[in-house]
């Protein structure tokens, strides 16, 4: 194992040490059970990831190329995590079996590919492509599906630590370099939206040269990350451009910002933090937190995640949101390796933010599927069966490894102290370095009431570090009834061995937010298409808010009126607006079934309108499978 240069100043606990409890737990075991453990799982949505190897369709048009390949590496990577997890040996032998069958898919080159031509890495020139399909498209997914493929075989080694899969995985990354050499295929030049996808490739490159040592792996991401150094204006140019400062929408003077994909973006961002601890090149950090800083100002949304409709187009003044749950993830994974690496508080406030609304509204309450895109009134955009498959989708697929994300930044190490960072309830039972024995139980109550009661149980005093909420103005921690009180950031608190209770009270007000921006429809054509219909051409124009309102947070939750919660649809939409009128929101907590936090609410405004309302957390609001299209709405 090749060590970091610059390793982590703050680590994860192994996967299972921390578990959630409570609702969140509830949805991610109906999550896991169905889309990796029940027998559907693995007879309809694993069975059609291997078949796709056998098949290989993906080039069948010739002039473009699908992604039927990324599938089963996203499937094993949630299945291996959801094992550890989970502590389920029969889903690691299932894993196990998997690989296996996989690997008798290996061409003797040492190919495994969903492409029956795997030379072919970018789409036929545009009038060829609309000759045969009747519009211009330049599809070329090839270096990406491999790119999930690699990645899943390393993380099976990781839980398996059988040679012959390392042995598998290594033949596959040595036949595309030579495949690329001997082609004269710069990786820059391949796939689609200006190769961010073939270059995400960087990161599972940079494991598996850690994990063999082999040189040739490393030299391959060097190549890729000087790709991203030209400084001549070629897009992306993402260190460049990055280290500029300059908002993502403008990196080109073309209006048609087709290229800023936010998944394939900040999936080359996950690379290059990872490249950063390999090789200790700091402009790769600070790259990567530049980037961040770009995307907080200009790209984040209402929902918590950055972008619009999965791209980067100034989101930030767009009054309505749709979000990918593959961007809310990506971003997730932004926000918590950049915590690793520096210990900046910000970084988790962002990700717990992103994940309690856009990721959290993302699944399906009863766990069998979830959506294409997140949106902040009316109805979410529903996956559909993707890539002429019928059970997969890019983002479903991605949901397992998000929440299991959440849990490994629960709780983490490092700095000498153990860091409590996110609030869910649950439990940590684990092993410090020093050997001694930790557990942690963490109670209900922070969605709802913004107090929570922490019990540790340590073999000898430690320090913890108890993250305070940016959100939160004014906060109180109570350690065996001895009071503290600090600000935002990092409190550390010195608990003795043995048993000892910590109280934590956070400011629980409501903040009332007035909101407006550009109507979505004012944007490029191409937009404002997506922005009206959904895959299945359902119009959902008249519910999308282009018109000033008033959004309601309380603590890490936007909230919202829902159908769901017993709100009609006169309410939810018809009501008069809060805009403008420096409104009061006074929130009492009640229980209602299927969300994670309900409220009684009591509105007031400055020019004498009251009202009250029942409202629940913003992803409780429309996280279920329904053609109801007047669902629930986030604007007051």
């Amino acid at each position: 194992m090749i060590k970091y240069i610059c390793p982590d100043s703050i680590s994860s606990l192994p996967i299972g040490d921390c578990t959630f409890n409570g609702a969140i737990a509830d949805l991610m075991d109906k999550l896991f059970y169905n889309r990796i453990n029940s027998d559907f799982a693995r007879k309809k949505v694993y069975q059609e990831t291997i078949d796709a190897y056998r098949n290989r369709v993906d080039d069948a048009k010739k002039v473009i190329g699908i992604w039927q390949g990324e599938y089963w590496g996203k499937w094993v990577m949630g299945a291996v995590r959801t094992a550890r997890y989970s502590h389920n040996a029969e889903l690691k032998s299932f894993v196990r079996s998997a690989v296996y069958e996989l690997l008798t898919c290996q061409l003797p080159d040492g190919c495994i590919s969903t492409y029956r031509n795997p030379d072919f890495f970018t789409s036929a020139p545009p009038e060829e492509v609309e000759k045969v399909l009747g519009r211009r498209l330049n599809w070329n997914w090839n270096i990406w599906c491999r790119k999930y493929t690699l990645w899943g075989l390393l993380e099976a080694w990781e839980l398996l630590q059988e040679e012959p899969i390392l042995i598998a995985a290594e033949r596959l990354a040595d036949q595309l370099i030579t495949s690329l050499e001997r082609t004269q295929s710069d990786i820059h030049d391949t796939g689609t939206f200006c190769g961010m996808p073939s270059c995400s490739i960087l990161k599972p490159m940079l494991l598996l040269y850690r994990y063999t040592g082999n040189d040739r792996f490393l030299k391959f991401a060097d190549f890729i990350v000087s790709g991203w150094k030209r400084g001549d204006g070629k897009l992306p140019d993402l260190i460049s451009n990055a280290l500029a400062g300059k908002p993502v929408h403008l990196w080109t003077d073309d209006p048609n910002l087709h290229w800023a994909k936010a998944y394939e973006m900040l999936s080359c961002f996950d690379g290059l933090l990872e490249y950063y601890r390999v090789t200790g090149d700091k402009t790769a950090l600070d790259a990567s937190e530049s980037l961040y800083h770009l995307l907080n100002q200009y790209e984040l949304n209402l929902l918590g995640s950055v972008g619009f409709n999965d791209q980067f187009v100034n989101a930030s003044r767009i009054m309505e949101s749709i979000t990918e749950p593959c961007d809310v993830i990506h971003w997730m994974r932004l926000c918590g390796e950049l915590f690793k690496i520096t210990g900046k508080a910000e970084y988790l406030d962002t990700f717990e933010f992103a994940c309690c609304n856009a990721f959290f509204a993302s699944t399906f309450r009863d766990g069998k599927w979830g959506l294409r895109g997140a949106r902040s009134s009316g109805h979410h955009l529903r996956a559909p069966g993707q890539a002429e498959m019928l059970y997969n989708h890019c983002c479903v697929n991605n949901l397992p490894r998000g929440f299991i994300n959440a849990a490994e930044c629960a709780v983490m190490c490092g700095n000498g102290a153990v860091y409590i960072n996110f609030y869910f309830p649950g439990e940590c039972n684990t092993t410090l370095k020093n050997g001694d024995p930790l557990s942690l139980s963490i109670s209900d109550g922070y969605l709802q009431n913004g107090e929570v009661a922490i019990t540790a149980s340590a073999a000898s005093p430690l320090t913890l570090r108890l993250r305070i909420p940016a959100w939160s103005r004014e906060s109180s921690v109570a350690l065996n009834g001895e009071i503290f009180t600090d600000g935002p950031g990092f409190m550390d608190l010195m608990i003795p061995a043995g048993r000892s209770v910590i109280q934590l009270k956070f400011d629980h007000r409501a903040v009332l937010r007035d909101v407006s921006g550009v109507d979505p429809e004012t944007l490029h054509p191409w937009y404002a298409l997506r922005y009206r219909s959904d895959e299945q051409g359902v119009s959902s124009e008249s519910k999308m808010r282009g018109t000033p309102g008033t959004v309601v947070q309380v603590g890490p939750l936007m909230l919202a009126r829902s159908q769901l919660i017993g709100n009609t649809v006169q309410e939810i939409f018809n009501t008069p607006s809060l805009h403008g009128k420096k409104g009061q929101c006074t929130l009492h907590p009640v229980k209602i079934p299927g969300v994670f936090a309900g409220f009684n609410a009591e509105f007031t405004a400055q020019d004498g309108t009251k009202f009250t309302a029942t409202l629940c957390d913003y992803a409780s609001a429309g996280n279920v499978d329904t053609d109801e299209g007047d669902l629930f709405s986030m604007f007051f």
